[in-house]
């Protein structure tokens, strides 16, 4: 017979916040559009202060990602991700875009090919 856990045992059972507090009960994110493949990256912002399940989230999006990746390795449910990192893009600690956006070096650059191209 199995033993239920009875709550005291923090360093074996981890710490144990039910996910509606994290989200203070949010059921979906303000900004309408978030989806599943929308990639984030962690801004340069100091996270002290975050709780460790949004630190979890900005740690993980050092590089782009996109929100159902983030749900995968954190072993969350998908909404409560997208949630998560609605409320991490709400308070400037994550971006929104896709790591294309990286790639141009020198917009200058392009612009000045492109206008080469349209007088051919």
């Amino acid at each position: 017979m199995h033993d239920m856990w009875d709550g005291d045992d923090e360093a074996v059972a981890g710490r144990f916040v039910p996910l509606y507090v994290l989200v203070n009960g949010r059921t979906s994110p303000r900004n309408s559009t978030l989806d599943l493949a929308t990639q984030v990256i962690a801004l340069p912002l100091d996270p002290i202060g975050l709780e460790p399940e949004y630190l979890e989230i900005v740690h993980q999006c050092r590089n782009w990602m996109s929100i159902a990746e983030i749900g995968a390795y954190l072993h969350r449910p998908l909404t409560i991700t997208k949630v998560m990192v609605d409320v991490l893009l709400e308070q400037g600690f994550l971006a929104i875009g896709s790591p294309a956006q990286q790639k141009i070096a020198d917009r200058g650059l392009l612009e000045s090919v492109l206008a080469g191209l349209q007088r051919l």
